[in-house]
């Protein structure tokens, strides 16, 4: 008897490391670094987030894998990887540095010339939860999306991304219609609000709260959805990723209580801020993981067995079209009704390609769905337009996503009509368990996550040791952008061709180690390429700081990779 309550005492112990403590310090240490990163040269906003998107995404894809391709826990899709990457990612388009003062008891209204109102530091604990909510949350969002415990058929996405866009325009109604409710002081301060040219630190606050009540939008319409769905899990997992890096992230005060503890040092106190700004993060999600992410119990194994697709329907183009639409709107919110209506349309041709693939034979081509020629023309006309210089800088984002559409859109076009290499009725399978859109999926991870992080480092590098970023970062886009271009023809080419039978086995535990090492030592190198020059202590400080953060990664990353061996029975080679 005792022999029994000892071993499952020593079980649950064992549990709680490695479901609880090992995933929270691994997430919390990378979090520091690529956070810290994230403002770095070649980084910041939407570059930066998507340096820590992918690293996130890649370590909780690589603890959660199952060799086996059988469903072991929920979370565990290769999408993973490209979902964290893309939500992190977009969260970072906005700001957020006007609320920092708040915790001084100021509200800087021309900064230039020294002018500000006093604040309560009450508005600074408001506001940094309400922009860290969602800033942490929206990655969890997509992260539920290759999660679901049932199947998610056209309908449910269609009503998914009907609450996400639904919630933003009723967010921005209330913000644009009742501005004293949000802006902070605004009865007291209208007119000055109004003189943008005097008070321009206003502007950018108006501007950093819209965009932050528009991203807690998304956040909350997203919620809503796994609400009404009564997907528990999913819901715990935003609400948990939210609420705690939300209080986390008001809990640190942007380190303006660093003068304080320590007026008369000289160190970098920003980016202390935003390295424990990760760390709050990486928390969050260790904290959701041990939540949600633990081995399913039996009855849900059954239930995520259960949700099953055809292999050629290719459900990867759902979630990529819903986070096309989440892009599209984000980037689009500010702009004429009748522009961002075309992201939904693709939406809308998404989900007839997905019905009638589900119908179709191997000798059927996908390009055989009646919208696919007319939408891809529209959305290639639409970019050509606005790529012009007569569409405005504004326009110029949507421009460039619609084109890639447009782009992919054609590939599929031409590969589609390459020979079948088999002309049976494709199979059911559980879905999201397609060995060949698995491989896939984590391909286009990397490319996006790490292409990009790659890219984006080498121009903070030449900004920092040679100067004239901006020739830079146009030849380092010759150079990268072609290579992602074809590396994704070769993917999109091999899963295409294999589209109708499971020619490749599941991902092994060595390739998914390796994938790991690769974008952990590649992310690794990169932030320290960017922190320098090593003339300035304040910045060899934080390559140490890397090195030591590094060092903790690497040694969970062991662990796991040791038990991923022993559960498939090979070595560790």
């Amino acid at each position: 008897m005792h022999s029994t309550s000892g071993s499952q005492c020593s079980a649950k112990c064992c549990s709680l490391i490695d479901d609880l403590f090992l995933p929270t310090a691994m997430f919390a240490a990378l979090g520091g670094m690529t956070w810290a990163v994230r403002g770095c040269s070649g980084f910041g906003a939407v570059a930066g987030c998507l340096f820590a998107g992918v690293m996130w995404g890649a370590a909780w894809w690589y603890m959660a894998h199952e060799p086996s391709g059988k469903p072991v826990r929920r979370y565990s899709s290769a999408w993973i990887v490209l979902a964290v990457t893309l939500g992190v990612g977009l969260s970072g388009a906005r700001g957020w540095m006007q609320w920092s003062t708040f915790f001084e008891g100021h509200l800087q209204t021309n900064t230039g010339k020294g002018e500000w109102v006093p604040i309560s530091r009450g508005y600074g604990f408001l506001w940094m939860f309400i922009a860290g909510m969602p800033w942490a949350g929206l990655g969890a969002c997509a992260l539920a999306w290759c999660g679901s415990l049932r199947e998610t058929r056209v309908w449910h996405w269609g009503f998914r991304i009907f609450c996400g866009l639904g919630a933003v325009v009723f967010a921005r109604y209330l913000y644009d219609s009742y501005p004293s409710f949000f802006l902070p002081l605004y009865d007291d301060l209208t007119s000055r609000y109004d003189d943008t040219a005097a008070n321009p630190n206003l502007r950018r606050l108006r501007n950093d709260c819209g965009a932050a009540v528009v991203h807690m939008g998304f956040y909350l319409g997203f919620l809503l959805y796994e609400i009404l769905r009564r997907d528990w899990k999913n819901a715990v997992l935003i609400l948990t990723v939210g609420i705690v890096n939300g209080a986390g992230w008001a809990g640190f005060q942007t380190w303006k209580f660093s003068a304080v503890f320590w007026p008369d040092a000289n160190f970098n106190f920003w980016r202390c801020w935003e390295s424990s700004g990760g760390v709050s993060i990486g928390v969050a999600y260790g904290l959701a993981w041990f939540l949600v992410n633990r081995r399913m119990t039996q009855n849900e194994i059954t239930q995520v067995s259960q949700r099953t697709v055809r292999a050629g329907s290719f459900e990867w183009f759902l979630i990529f079209c819903g986070l096309t639409a989440f892009a599209g709107a984000l980037m689009q919110f500010q702009m004429a009704g009748w522009s961002y209506i075309l992201v939904p349309m693709l939406f809308v041709f998404a989900a007839l390609y997905c019905l009638r693939a589900q119908r179709q034979t191997v000798g059927e081509h996908i390009t055989q769905t009646p919208l696919f020629v007319p939408v891809t023309v529209l959305a290639t006309a639409f970019s050509a337009a606005h790529l012009l210089p007569l569409g405005g800088p504004t326009l110029i984002i949507p421009g460039y996503i619609l084109s890639g559409i447009a782009f992919i859109g054609g590939i599929i076009w031409f590969l589609d009509h390459q020979p079948c290499e088999q002309s049976s009725t494709e199979p059911l399978r559980p879905a999201g368990t397609d060995p060949n859109l698995q491989q896939f999926a984590l391909a286009l991870g990397l490319l996006t996550g790490l292409g990009l992080s790659i890219r984006n480092g080498a121009k903070g590098w030449f900004n920092i040791y040679m100067g004239n970023e901006d020739f830079w970062s146009a030849v380092l886009w010759w150079i990268v952008g072609p290579l992602l271009v074809i590396s994704l023809f070769l993917f999109i080419r091999r899963t295409l061709r294999q589209r109708h039978s499971p020619c490749g086995g599941a991902i092994s535990g060595v390739s998914a180690t390796r994938a790991f090492w690769l974008v952990l030592i590649v992310q690794n190198v990169l932030g320290h390429l960017v922190t320098g020059p090593p003339s300035q202590w304040n910045e060899v400080v934080f390559n140490i700081y890397y090195v030591l953060l590094f060092l903790i990664t690497a040694v969970i990353a062991v662990h796991y990779q040791a038990r991923l061996y022993q559960s498939t029975g090979t070595e560790a080679t």
